[in-house]
């Protein structure tokens, strides 16, 4: 597998199980397809035939985002190009707008979203959920001269999230704070902190500390891991057998040292 690009090694606070989150999108461009052949013999029904279409929002860097190329890329660009590789496939990553991932899914739209999305009771009721491939944590960012040192100190607040995410939804639940504001990049979210429109910003400590190095910001993780990130792959309820494949791909792209080469690739580490 060829790694387009290679990321600074990232300090690591994660959380080893549980649930948080990054979501969801509808359908709008494709590229950095895998550029093998597919296999006569596939043993999964696709959208497409001969093709795994794996969505995912283009806007969350470094796990899937467009370059400076305009060339989709990132750790799960990677990982779909990954298992469509074991399913006999041909990769065909795709992009499209934030919160309305499941319902592509659920319309046919593609196969799967390899999109660091973690599963929850209200997504489950729509999809299922492979088993995990990546854990991280929700982590709390402020301004070099905040005296805020925890969610605890967040009274009459501005707190700045992505659209849709389980952010968002932890961030809601705060007592003390006035304002939740939404945004459909963290980037964006992390720039207006760096700006002084927000007090504070809730997101992926993996995502937000690349952010803050690659862009220079001036904003700081504080505090402890606010709760755990454990991403999966939504997969249509009625296309068990892909999901059973799925979950026997990342199996064997663990086996073969495949996942861990990604992920050194973009991180530094293995952050199974």
């Amino acid at each position: 597998m060829t790694h387009r690009h290679t990321s600074p090694r990232l300090p690591s606070r994660i959380a080893a199980a549980g649930i948080g989150a990054m979501l969801l999108f509808g359908v709008s461009a494709c590229s950095a397809s895998n550029d093998e052949t597919p296999g006569a013999t596939s043993a999964v029904n696709t959208v497409s035939e001969g093709k795994f279409t794996c969505a995912m929002s283009g806007e969350y860097r470094p796990f899937n985002f467009y370059d400076d190329t305009n060339t989709l890329v990132g750790f799960d660009v990677d990982i779909c190009n990954a298992l469509a590789d074991k399913l006999d496939l041909t990769a065909e990553p795709v992009t499209g707008a934030f919160n309305t991932l499941i319902a592509g899914l659920k319309a046919n739209r593609y196969d799967a979203v390899v999109g660091s999305m973690s599963s929850t009771e209200e997504r489950l009721a729509e999809v299922d959920f492979t088993d995990s491939y990546y854990a991280t944590g929700a982590e709390l960012f402020v301004g070099p001269e905040s005296t805020v040192t925890s969610v605890t100190g967040l009274k009459d607040a501005t707190v700045g999230v992505t659209l849709g995410t389980t952010f968002e939804e932890y961030a809601r639940t705060l007592d003390g704070v006035s304002d939740v504001t939404t945004y459909q990049a963290d980037i964006d979210a992390l720039r207006d902190l760096e700006a002084g429109r927000l007090d504070a910003v809730i997101t992926q400590g993996f995502l937000g500390r690349y952010l803050v190095k690659n862009a220079k910001f001036e904003v700081v993780a504080v505090g402890d891991v606010l709760f755990p990130d454990v991403a999966a792959i939504p997969v249509n309820k009625e296309n068990p057998q892909l999901l059973a494949a799925i979950d026997e791909a990342l199996v064997a792209i663990h086996d073969d040292g495949t996942y861990a080469a990604i992920s050194i690739d973009w991180f530094g580490e293995d952050i199974s």
